[in-house]
């Protein structure tokens, strides 16, 4: 008995292992081609026939081609983190930097992982689909990148660099919104770069962090 209960966890954790290398490369065929031919562009089918796998089998594990699309964005954030973890973990000296960085990192990756007309189609779904699983899987992405720039908020505080009387939380979620909107004028504007973003969104925040009196300086504002 035991080696037939055996045999059939190998066979399970085999079938597991089968369809999550399908998954991995259904989203490999399925990002190229968003990048190369547009979202609209590519079919299911198309999808399938170069992955080499029956369209009904992604039907099955994706469901839509919407859903290929947040699942494309979910792997992407899961990488993004990492490297917004890393910043979090060896902050510069002046908060400004930081957050200017954070918004630069999140560009960055995105621009290395999705084009701009890909991330366009994106965020057109988080907006035509919010009531659905789309849009709410898409709010908890976005939330979660809000509790890294939290955790940021909160290392200057205890730094003594930034008021402790403000509220950490809605400081994070105001600079990310802040950030998201440019992110959104950014993918929008083909003829925008990232360091004119950068640039752009560095002013923003020295408008937030600059002292107000006449003779202040804005370090690092062009």
């Amino acid at each position: 008995m035991t080696g037939c209960k055996a045999g059939g966890s190998m066979r399970v954790g085999l079938r597991k292992q089968q369809k999550l290398d399908r998954s991995k490369r259904i989203l490999e065929v399925a990002r190229t081609r968003f990048q190369n031919e547009g979202y609209d562009a590519v079919t299911i089918e198309s999808i399938a026939a170069e992955a080499e796998l029956s369209a009904v089998t992604i039907y099955n594990y994706f469901g839509t081609k919407a859903n290929l699309l947040l699942e494309l964005v979910k792997e992407s954030d899961v990488r993004l983190i990492e490297q917004l973890r890393a910043l979090t973990d060896d902050l510069p000296d002046e908060m400004i930097d930081a957050v200017a960085q954070f918004g630069r990192i999140m560009r960055h990756h995105a621009m290395t992982y999705l084009a701009k007309r890909t991330w366009r189609e994106v965020l057109a779904a988080s907006i035509l689909q919010g009531g659905t699983q789309f849009g709410t899987t898409y709010r908890e992405l976005d939330a979660a990148l809000v509790v890294v720039m939290t955790k940021l908020v909160l290392s200057y505080q205890r730094r003594g660099a930034l008021c402790r009387k403000i509220d950490a939380r809605a400081l994070a979620d105001t600079l990310y919104e802040m950030q998201n909107i440019r992110f959104f004028l950014f993918i929008s504007d083909d003829n925008q770069d990232e360091d004119e973003a950068d640039m752009r969104f560095r002013r923003d925040l020295g408008v937030i962090f600059a002292d107000k009196t006449p003779d202040t300086t804005l370090r690092g504002i062009r």
